[in-house]
Protein backbone atom coordinates (compact mmCIF):
# COMPACT_ATOMS: atom_id res chain seq x y z
CA UNK A 1 0.00 0.00 0.00
CA UNK A 2 1.34 4.03 -1.21
CA UNK A 3 0.80 6.53 1.46
CA UNK A 4 1.32 9.81 0.58
CA UNK A 5 3.04 11.93 2.55
CA UNK A 6 0.05 13.92 4.25
CA UNK A 7 -1.20 10.27 5.41
CA UNK A 8 2.47 9.46 6.64
CA UNK A 9 2.33 12.95 8.66
CA UNK A 10 -1.10 12.46 10.06
CA UNK A 11 0.03 8.88 11.34
CA UNK A 12 2.81 9.93 13.35
CA UNK A 13 1.30 12.75 14.91
CA UNK A 14 -1.28 10.80 15.61
CA UNK A 15 1.24 7.90 17.62
CA UNK A 16 2.79 10.81 19.14
CA UNK A 17 -0.47 12.16 20.54
CA UNK A 18 -1.48 8.73 21.59
CA UNK A 19 1.64 8.11 23.19
CA UNK A 20 1.93 11.83 24.92
CA UNK A 21 -1.71 11.43 26.30
CA UNK A 22 -1.02 8.07 27.77
CA UNK A 23 2.01 8.89 29.35
CA UNK A 24 0.20 11.83 31.09
CA UNK A 25 -2.46 9.44 32.31
CA UNK A 26 -0.06 7.11 33.75
CA UNK A 27 1.69 9.99 35.99
CA UNK A 28 -1.78 11.44 36.55
CA UNK A 29 -2.98 7.75 37.80
CA UNK A 30 0.19 6.97 40.00
CA UNK A 31 -1.52 6.45 43.12
CA UNK A 32 1.84 6.88 45.28
CA UNK A 33 3.09 10.11 43.17
CA UNK A 34 4.15 12.66 46.12
CA UNK A 35 2.11 15.23 46.23
CA UNK A 36 3.64 18.65 45.68
CA UNK A 37 2.16 21.43 48.55
CA UNK A 38 2.28 25.12 48.42
CA UNK A 39 1.89 27.47 51.61
CA UNK A 40 -1.49 29.81 50.81
CA UNK A 41 -2.00 31.28 53.81
CA UNK A 42 -2.18 31.36 57.49
CA UNK A 43 -4.65 31.71 60.21
CA UNK A 44 -3.23 33.69 63.51
CA UNK A 45 -4.99 33.91 66.66
CA UNK A 46 -3.70 36.29 69.04
CA UNK A 47 -3.86 33.96 72.39
CA UNK A 48 -1.20 32.54 74.09
CA UNK A 49 -2.62 28.92 75.42
CA UNK A 50 -2.20 26.31 72.38
CA UNK A 51 -5.31 26.05 70.48
CA UNK A 52 -6.87 23.18 68.33
CA UNK A 53 -8.80 23.65 65.14
CA UNK A 54 -12.46 21.62 65.34
CA UNK A 55 -14.66 23.12 62.91
CA UNK A 56 -15.35 25.49 60.04
CA UNK A 57 -18.64 27.11 58.79
CA UNK A 58 -17.99 28.78 55.37
CA UNK A 59 -21.44 30.10 55.26
CA UNK A 60 -20.87 31.72 58.91
CA UNK A 61 -17.37 32.57 57.95
CA UNK A 62 -15.96 31.07 61.29
CA UNK A 63 -13.81 28.41 63.16
CA UNK A 64 -14.44 26.87 66.25
CA UNK A 65 -10.97 26.58 68.65
CA UNK A 66 -10.81 24.43 71.03
CA UNK A 67 -8.31 25.17 74.19
CA UNK A 68 -8.28 21.81 75.50
CA UNK A 69 -6.55 22.22 78.72
CA UNK A 70 -9.65 24.67 80.17
CA UNK A 71 -11.83 22.66 77.46
CA UNK A 72 -13.54 26.27 76.58
CA UNK A 73 -14.56 27.04 72.46
CA UNK A 74 -12.94 30.10 71.17
CA UNK A 75 -14.97 31.85 67.93
CA UNK A 76 -12.64 33.31 65.83
CA UNK A 77 -13.69 34.92 62.38
CA UNK A 78 -11.44 34.16 58.78
CA UNK A 79 -9.04 36.85 59.94
CA UNK A 80 -8.04 35.09 63.29
CA UNK A 81 -9.83 37.28 65.06
CA UNK A 82 -11.43 36.21 68.38
CA UNK A 83 -15.15 37.27 68.75
CA UNK A 84 -16.01 34.77 71.51
CA UNK A 85 -13.73 33.59 74.25
CA UNK A 86 -16.48 31.20 76.16
CA UNK A 87 -16.59 29.72 79.78
CA UNK A 88 -19.09 26.68 79.44
CA UNK A 89 -16.68 24.43 81.61
CA UNK A 90 -19.15 23.81 85.07
CA UNK A 91 -22.73 23.53 86.53
CA UNK A 92 -24.05 26.89 85.66
CA UNK A 93 -26.93 27.26 83.28
CA UNK A 94 -24.72 27.05 80.11
CA UNK A 95 -22.44 24.93 81.61
CA UNK A 96 -21.24 21.42 79.91
CA UNK A 97 -20.58 19.64 83.58
CA UNK A 98 -17.86 19.63 85.67
CA UNK A 99 -15.72 17.69 83.30
CA UNK A 100 -16.03 20.07 80.52
CA UNK A 101 -16.87 19.11 76.66
CA UNK A 102 -14.11 16.50 74.34
CA UNK A 103 -15.08 19.21 71.67
CA UNK A 104 -17.06 21.82 69.93
CA UNK A 105 -18.79 21.58 66.60
CA UNK A 106 -20.88 23.52 64.12
CA UNK A 107 -24.36 22.41 63.36
CA UNK A 108 -25.40 25.11 61.04
CA UNK A 109 -24.07 29.16 60.65
CA UNK A 110 -26.31 29.56 63.76
CA UNK A 111 -25.25 27.04 66.24
CA UNK A 112 -22.87 24.64 67.87
CA UNK A 113 -22.92 21.91 69.50
CA UNK A 114 -20.62 20.75 72.24
CA UNK A 115 -19.74 16.79 73.10
CA UNK A 116 -20.22 16.73 77.17
CA UNK A 117 -17.84 14.40 79.10
CA UNK A 118 -19.98 12.19 79.93
CA UNK A 119 -22.95 14.64 80.32
CA UNK A 120 -24.76 13.83 76.58
CA UNK A 121 -24.97 17.22 73.82
CA UNK A 122 -25.27 20.37 74.31
CA UNK A 123 -26.69 23.17 71.57
CA UNK A 124 -25.70 26.59 71.86
CA UNK A 125 -26.16 29.87 69.83
CA UNK A 126 -23.27 31.95 68.73
CA UNK A 127 -23.28 34.13 71.84
CA UNK A 128 -22.78 30.58 73.72
CA UNK A 129 -26.39 30.42 75.33
CA UNK A 130 -27.20 27.24 76.06
CA UNK A 131 -30.61 26.29 73.77
CA UNK A 132 -30.96 22.49 74.42
CA UNK A 133 -29.31 19.54 76.19
CA UNK A 134 -29.46 16.03 74.34
CA UNK A 135 -28.86 12.65 76.38
CA UNK A 136 -25.84 10.69 75.61
CA UNK A 137 -27.42 7.66 72.95
CA UNK A 138 -25.07 5.26 75.38
CA UNK A 139 -26.69 4.05 77.98
CA UNK A 140 -23.49 2.86 79.62
CA UNK A 141 -19.91 3.58 79.77
CA UNK A 142 -17.43 0.74 79.45
CA UNK A 143 -15.09 2.31 77.59
CA UNK A 144 -13.34 5.92 76.75
CA UNK A 145 -11.79 6.88 73.64
CA UNK A 146 -10.16 10.40 73.72
CA UNK A 147 -8.28 11.92 70.80
CA UNK A 148 -6.32 15.54 70.64
CA UNK A 149 -6.11 15.68 66.79
CA UNK A 150 -9.89 15.19 66.20
CA UNK A 151 -13.99 15.26 67.30
CA UNK A 152 -15.77 12.23 67.15
CA UNK A 153 -19.14 13.63 66.61
CA UNK A 154 -20.70 15.05 63.43
CA UNK A 155 -23.65 17.80 63.62
CA UNK A 156 -25.76 18.70 60.70
CA UNK A 157 -29.33 19.25 59.27
CA UNK A 158 -31.40 16.98 57.25
CA UNK A 159 -34.88 18.20 56.24
CA UNK A 160 -35.02 20.89 59.44
CA UNK A 161 -34.38 18.02 61.60
CA UNK A 162 -31.15 18.59 63.62
CA UNK A 163 -29.03 14.76 63.20
CA UNK A 164 -25.51 13.71 63.92
CA UNK A 165 -23.27 10.93 62.87
CA UNK A 166 -20.46 9.62 64.69
CA UNK A 167 -18.57 7.08 67.05
CA UNK A 168 -19.39 5.62 70.03
CA UNK A 169 -17.71 2.79 71.28
CA UNK A 170 -20.39 1.67 74.15
CA UNK A 171 -23.62 0.77 72.57
CA UNK A 172 -22.09 -2.82 73.58
CA UNK A 173 -21.20 -4.23 77.13
CA UNK A 174 -17.64 -5.85 77.54
CA UNK A 175 -19.43 -9.36 77.36
CA UNK A 176 -21.33 -9.09 74.28
CA UNK A 177 -18.06 -7.31 72.32
CA UNK A 178 -16.00 -9.93 74.03
CA UNK A 179 -13.32 -10.52 70.86
CA UNK A 180 -12.13 -13.74 72.17
CA UNK A 181 -15.67 -15.43 72.07
CA UNK A 182 -16.83 -13.92 69.04
CA UNK A 183 -13.96 -14.08 66.33
CA UNK A 184 -14.41 -12.69 63.25
CA UNK A 185 -18.38 -12.30 64.48
CA UNK A 186 -17.48 -9.22 65.97
CA UNK A 187 -17.29 -7.81 61.99
CA UNK A 188 -20.81 -8.37 61.72
CA UNK A 189 -22.56 -8.06 65.22
CA UNK A 190 -20.04 -4.92 66.94
CA UNK A 191 -20.49 -1.12 65.89
CA UNK A 192 -19.75 2.01 67.20
CA UNK A 193 -20.79 4.26 64.62
CA UNK A 194 -24.46 6.00 64.68
CA UNK A 195 -26.71 8.86 63.21
CA UNK A 196 -28.66 10.36 66.33
CA UNK A 197 -31.90 12.28 65.66
CA UNK A 198 -31.02 15.67 68.53
CA UNK A 199 -34.62 16.52 68.66
CA UNK A 200 -36.50 13.02 69.09
CA UNK A 201 -33.21 11.12 70.15
CA UNK A 202 -33.91 8.33 68.40
CA UNK A 203 -30.64 6.10 67.84
CA UNK A 204 -29.43 4.47 64.79
CA UNK A 205 -26.60 2.22 64.94
CA UNK A 206 -24.72 1.83 61.69
CA UNK A 207 -22.04 -0.39 59.75
CA UNK A 208 -19.07 -0.12 61.23
CA UNK A 209 -17.52 -3.09 59.06
CA UNK A 210 -18.79 -3.52 55.38
CA UNK A 211 -18.58 -6.68 53.90
CA UNK A 212 -15.80 -5.91 51.19
CA UNK A 213 -13.70 -5.29 53.73
CA UNK A 214 -10.75 -7.34 53.69
CA UNK A 215 -10.36 -8.94 56.76
CA UNK A 216 -14.21 -9.48 56.75
CA UNK A 217 -14.50 -10.77 52.97
CA UNK A 218 -11.31 -13.49 53.96
CA UNK A 219 -13.00 -14.47 57.59
CA UNK A 220 -9.31 -12.95 59.12
CA UNK A 221 -9.52 -11.57 62.41
CA UNK A 222 -7.08 -8.62 62.57
CA UNK A 223 -8.33 -7.00 65.80
CA UNK A 224 -11.24 -5.21 67.98
CA UNK A 225 -9.94 -1.38 66.58
CA UNK A 226 -13.63 0.24 65.76
CA UNK A 227 -13.36 2.37 62.92
CA UNK A 228 -13.86 6.43 62.16
CA UNK A 229 -16.04 8.31 60.53
CA UNK A 230 -15.91 11.48 58.80
CA UNK A 231 -19.38 13.98 57.44
CA UNK A 232 -18.29 15.57 54.32
CA UNK A 233 -18.81 19.28 54.36
CA UNK A 234 -21.71 19.11 52.10
CA UNK A 235 -23.68 17.09 54.92
CA UNK A 236 -24.52 14.58 52.20
CA UNK A 237 -22.16 11.96 52.33
CA UNK A 238 -19.59 10.18 54.73
CA UNK A 239 -16.18 8.10 55.14
CA UNK A 240 -16.08 5.00 57.02
CA UNK A 241 -12.48 4.23 57.77
CA UNK A 242 -11.63 0.70 59.30
CA UNK A 243 -8.05 1.65 61.60
CA UNK A 244 -6.74 -1.92 60.05
CA UNK A 245 -6.09 -2.74 56.57
CA UNK A 246 -6.17 -0.90 53.33
CA UNK A 247 -9.62 0.31 52.39
CA UNK A 248 -12.14 3.35 53.06
CA UNK A 249 -15.56 3.68 52.34
CA UNK A 250 -17.91 6.27 51.37
CA UNK A 251 -21.67 6.41 52.08
CA UNK A 252 -24.37 9.13 50.63
CA UNK A 253 -27.79 10.08 52.16
CA UNK A 254 -30.07 8.43 50.20
CA UNK A 255 -34.11 8.94 51.04
CA UNK A 256 -32.71 9.13 54.37
CA UNK A 257 -30.85 5.93 54.41
CA UNK A 258 -26.96 5.60 54.24
CA UNK A 259 -25.93 3.89 51.35
CA UNK A 260 -22.19 2.57 50.32
CA UNK A 261 -21.30 3.82 47.23
CA UNK A 262 -17.72 3.66 47.11
CA UNK A 263 -15.04 1.13 48.34
CA UNK A 264 -11.74 2.93 47.59
CA UNK A 265 -8.29 1.30 47.86
CA UNK A 266 -5.45 2.92 49.76
CA UNK A 267 -2.02 2.10 49.14
CA UNK A 268 1.16 3.15 50.43
CA UNK A 269 5.41 2.12 50.52
CA UNK A 270 5.68 2.56 54.13
CA UNK A 271 1.76 0.16 54.67
CA UNK A 272 1.77 -3.51 54.37
CA UNK A 273 -0.71 -5.32 51.08
CA UNK A 274 -2.28 -7.29 54.61
CA UNK A 275 -3.16 -6.65 57.81
CA UNK A 276 -1.73 -9.26 60.22
CA UNK A 277 -3.87 -11.37 62.26
CA UNK A 278 -4.54 -10.30 65.10
CA UNK A 279 -3.48 -13.03 68.48
CA UNK A 280 -6.24 -12.67 70.91
CA UNK A 281 -4.15 -14.78 73.23
CA UNK A 282 -1.47 -11.58 73.43
CA UNK A 283 -0.74 -10.23 76.89
CA UNK A 284 1.55 -7.60 74.84
CA UNK A 285 -0.60 -5.16 73.19
CA UNK A 286 2.58 -3.67 71.38
CA UNK A 287 2.51 -4.05 67.26
CA UNK A 288 4.46 -2.52 64.48
CA UNK A 289 1.45 -2.55 62.20
CA UNK A 290 0.49 1.44 61.16
CA UNK A 291 -2.99 1.56 61.98
CA UNK A 292 -4.77 4.60 60.66
CA UNK A 293 -4.92 7.62 62.53
CA UNK A 294 -7.86 10.27 61.09
CA UNK A 295 -9.83 10.99 57.84
CA UNK A 296 -11.02 14.31 56.49
CA UNK A 297 -13.66 14.51 54.15
CA UNK A 298 -14.56 18.04 52.62
CA UNK A 299 -14.68 19.27 49.13
CA UNK A 300 -12.52 17.69 46.58
CA UNK A 301 -10.74 15.80 48.77
CA UNK A 302 -10.52 12.21 51.21
CA UNK A 303 -7.07 12.60 52.95
CA UNK A 304 -6.77 9.26 55.16
CA UNK A 305 -3.54 10.01 57.89
CA UNK A 306 -1.22 6.80 59.58
CA UNK A 307 1.48 7.06 61.51
CA UNK A 308 4.76 4.38 62.17
CA UNK A 309 5.19 2.82 65.32
CA UNK A 310 8.19 2.66 67.50
CA UNK A 311 9.99 -1.16 67.13
CA UNK A 312 9.27 -4.27 69.04
CA UNK A 313 12.68 -4.97 69.83
CA UNK A 314 12.46 -1.09 71.51
CA UNK A 315 9.24 -1.11 73.13
CA UNK A 316 10.23 -4.55 74.44
CA UNK A 317 13.62 -2.93 76.27
CA UNK A 318 11.39 -0.33 77.86
CA UNK A 319 8.90 -2.22 79.04
CA UNK A 320 11.85 -4.28 80.20
CA UNK A 321 12.90 -0.86 82.13
CA UNK A 322 9.65 0.09 84.12
CA UNK A 323 6.24 -0.68 84.12
CA UNK A 324 5.18 2.89 83.45
CA UNK A 325 7.92 3.10 80.57
CA UNK A 326 5.41 5.63 78.77
CA UNK A 327 6.72 8.14 81.44
CA UNK A 328 11.03 7.41 80.83
CA UNK A 329 12.40 9.69 78.75
CA UNK A 330 13.68 6.89 76.25
CA UNK A 331 9.93 6.44 75.49
CA UNK A 332 9.73 10.29 74.87
CA UNK A 333 12.64 9.81 72.23
CA UNK A 334 11.93 6.48 70.56
CA UNK A 335 8.56 8.07 69.82
CA UNK A 336 10.17 11.36 68.35
CA UNK A 337 12.33 8.91 66.58
CA UNK A 338 10.29 6.54 65.13
CA UNK A 339 6.73 7.59 64.93
CA UNK A 340 5.61 9.47 61.85
CA UNK A 341 2.68 10.49 60.40
CA UNK A 342 1.87 10.08 56.46
CA UNK A 343 -1.38 11.21 54.37
CA UNK A 344 -2.72 9.36 51.36
CA UNK A 345 -5.01 11.87 49.22
CA UNK A 346 -8.16 10.71 47.42
CA UNK A 347 -9.58 12.34 44.24
CA UNK A 348 -12.92 11.62 42.58
CA UNK A 349 -13.27 7.74 44.06
CA UNK A 350 -9.37 6.93 43.85
CA UNK A 351 -5.93 7.60 45.23
CA UNK A 352 -4.25 10.29 43.53
CA UNK A 353 -0.83 10.79 45.75
CA UNK A 354 0.66 10.67 49.18
CA UNK A 355 2.26 13.09 51.53
CA UNK A 356 5.09 12.43 53.51
CA UNK A 357 6.08 15.98 54.68
CA UNK A 358 4.63 19.19 54.55
CA UNK A 359 6.57 22.40 53.93
CA UNK A 360 6.00 23.66 57.10
CA UNK A 361 6.58 22.49 60.71
CA UNK A 362 3.53 20.98 62.30
CA UNK A 363 0.67 18.21 62.15
CA UNK A 364 -2.05 18.12 59.42
CA UNK A 365 -5.72 18.94 61.52
CA UNK A 366 -8.40 20.40 59.55
CA UNK A 367 -9.27 20.40 56.15
CA UNK A 368 -12.24 22.76 54.46
CA UNK A 369 -14.70 23.00 51.77
CA UNK A 370 -12.30 24.79 49.35
CA UNK A 371 -9.11 22.10 49.83
CA UNK A 372 -7.33 24.02 52.09
CA UNK A 373 -5.07 22.00 54.21
CA UNK A 374 -4.26 23.30 57.96
CA UNK A 375 -1.25 22.77 59.58
CA UNK A 376 -1.06 22.92 63.83
CA UNK A 377 2.03 24.49 64.67
CA UNK A 378 0.84 25.25 68.48
CA UNK A 379 0.99 21.74 70.09
CA UNK A 380 4.61 21.07 69.91
CA UNK A 381 5.67 24.58 68.14
CA UNK A 382 9.40 25.06 65.72
CA UNK A 383 9.74 28.24 67.91
CA UNK A 384 7.94 29.56 71.18
CA UNK A 385 5.45 32.07 70.19
CA UNK A 386 2.76 34.22 72.08
CA UNK A 387 -0.01 33.52 69.68
CA UNK A 388 -1.58 30.36 67.54
CA UNK A 389 -0.46 29.57 63.74
CA UNK A 390 -2.64 27.08 61.70
CA UNK A 391 -0.91 27.13 58.17
CA UNK A 392 -3.00 27.03 55.48
CA UNK A 393 -1.69 24.65 52.68
CA UNK A 394 -2.83 23.61 49.36
CA UNK A 395 -2.60 20.76 47.07
CA UNK A 396 -1.03 21.49 43.55
CA UNK A 397 -2.23 19.51 40.81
Amino acid sequence: MNLKPNSILFLFSLLVFSYCNSKDETVADNPLKQLELEVVDSLMVDELVPLRLQDYSQEAGMYILFDSKSQNPFLVNEKGEILNKFDLKGEGPNGTGGNGAFGYKFLDKDRFVAQGAFTGYFIYDLQGNQIQKIASNATEMWTIAIYSNRTTFHPYVENGQDMMIGEEPNFFSNEESDYKTLGTDYFTKISSIYRYNLGTEENEILESFPESWEPRLNNRFVGPDLPFVALHDSKKKYALLPLVGNQVFIYEFQEGKPVLTADIKLSHPLRPESAPLFDVEAENPDSEYPKFTNVLFAGEYLIVSFSTKVPLSVMTELRAKSEEYYQLPEFKEAMKKYMKYYHIVVKDGKQIGIIDEFPVHGGLEFLDGKGILYVNDNANPEEERDYNIFYKVKIKE
